[in-house]
């Protein structure tokens, strides 16, 4: 353990407060809302987490008299021989428990005798029995792994070496950085490959996403230093497993629970707006409901919709719904019908109220067609679709399907055949450049620029033309 610290401020790099994330990490105002789990049952999470328990465990050791340490404020070689045995642990697990319990005071070096340490006051919090303190205990030792443990891997970092040379990794900030980029696809999680990929292409200093040769030599580097120092991204994750900070369900990566509330309370102080959901669905307005999709899985919301509308009954919870579907943005507004949908027959007088709304129009149209169980020639003429009503659904769909910042041609031409049945490409243009929906002009011009079909891009700049010379 021959690493130097710097008695007065060994806690400076672990506070999570210490950097501007949200500036540091390009992070927007606002993210979707969240619901955490109750306090008590974080405390109770956070007290079985193996790490901390070793920590404590580690404390105990030390005792109120404390520990000799040498110079670098590391255990004496007979110290660290006996904790080891204490913990049933091997040198290199020592060797980071020892910098996570420096770095977020579960030890401190003594006021009166420097050379030694003894347990400072995250231990203490940690023994107090109240479920605040230890969530918060359990929160700075994550800063500590996050902030410490890629610190320990790997050499040291020369900074008077041609750094020309030879790629170097630095893993400065990246246990963070990697951490909010896991609080942000909380939805998804990221894969093991993934999660290893950022990490290092991070460490290397950043670069063009298209730079091919820029790629090669990371991997390349990054082999190197693996079959030296061992996998940075493995280590990081087993650390934070031992925490209970992730899970790795088969190939992907999600925060626990501790997680989430430890890094959302970073992160709402760092200035960035996550809404708290109350602890049930029966609690949820429509509003919260919708918003909450953002942050959780499909089946998790299916979930929770469930939950909703059981709470509220089938036709009140499909009219609110169909309200809210009427007013909100597409991706909202296609949540808002899916729901409704799944509510069945007993949603039906409700989807025939909203055949009077233009923008639930359609979406009525094609539920009542399927609850009749009509053939499609058989279809009654109040509930043929119109190409305003192909046009209005067609643009919900395309509009989840722009990138301005990063176009995906292909990706927009499947969204294309996905939105619109093949042959009738004539009729989505003629109903869109008469459409009312407020993200016509922006969807045709995305597609007259980007889609990588020639005549359906000509026939959307048509369109987009139609519709702004009527002021649409």
């Amino acid at each position: 353990m021959a690493h130097d610290h710097d008695h007065d401020s060994a806690d400076d790099d672990f506070e999570f407060e210490e950097i501007d994330i949200k500036e540091a990490l390009g992070l927007p105002d606002a993210l979707p809302p969240i619901r955490l789990l109750p306090l008590t049952e974080l405390a109770a999470r956070a007290r079985i987490a193996p790490l901390t328990r070793q920590l404590a465990t580690l404390t105990d050791w030390v005792g109120k008299d404390g520990r000799e340490v040498d110079e670098a404020g590391d255990l004496t070689p007979e110290g660290a021989t006996e904790a080891g045995t204490a913990l049933s642990i091997d040198a290199e697990e020592l060797t980071f428990l020892w910098e996570y319990a420096l770095g977020v005071e579960w030890l401190v070096f003594d006021e009166g005798d420097d050379e030694r340490v003894v347990p400072g006051e995250t231990a203490d919090d940690w023994k107090s029995g109240d479920d605040e303190l230890v969530f918060g205990a359990w929160a700075a030792t994550l800063a500590a792994v996050l902030g410490e443990t890629l610190e320990l891997y790997g050499p040291e970092l020369d900074a008077d070496e041609d750094e020309d040379e030879e790629l170097e990794f630095d893993f400065t900030g990246q246990g963070m950085a990697i951490a909010v980029l896991l609080f942000l696809a909380r939805r998804e999680g990221l894969t093991v490959e993934e999660f290893g990929e950022v990490l290092w292409e991070n460490a290397a200093g950043g670069h063009d996403e298209d730079d091919e040769e820029a790629h090669e030599e990371i991997a390349e580097a990054r082999a190197e230093w693996e079959s030296e120092y061992g996998d940075a991204a493995r280590l990081l994750l087993d650390k934070l497993t031992d925490i209970d900070a992730v899970t790795e369900e088969g190939d992907l990566i999600r925060l626990t629970p501790l997680a989430l509330a430890a890094l959302h309370a970073q992160l709402a102080e760092a200035g960035v707006e996550i809404p708290l959901l109350p602890q049930t669905a029966a609690e949820l307005s429509g509003v919260e409901l919708l918003a909450m999709a953002g942050g959780v899985t499909d089946a998790e919301f299916e979930a929770e919709a469930a939950g909703w509308t059981a709470a509220r009954g089938d036709d009140p919870a499909a009219r609110e719904l169909l309200e809210l579907a009427a007013v909100a943005d597409p991706g909202e507004r296609m949540l808002a019908v899916a729901a409704v949908s799944r509510i069945g027959a007993a949603a039906e007088p409700a989807w025939r109220e909203s055949l009077a709304v233009p923008q639930v129009r359609a979406y009525a149209k094609v539920t009542l067609t399927q609850l009749a169980g009509v053939d499609p020639e058989d279809v009654p003429a109040e509930l043929e679709m119109t190409a305003e009503d192909l046009a209005w659904v067609a643009t919900d769909l395309l509009t989840l399907a722009i990138d301005e910042e990063f176009p995906d041609p292909d990706y927009l031409a499947v969204s294309f055949r996905e939105a619109v049945p093949a042959g009738r490409e004539q009729m989505l243009f003629d109903g869109m450049a008469r459409s009312e929906h407020p993200d016509t002009i922006d969807v045709l011009d995305h597609l007259g620029e980007h889609h990588p079909d020639k005549q359906i891009a000509k026939a959307a700049r048509t369109a987009a033309h139609k519709a702004a010379s009527r002021g649409a």
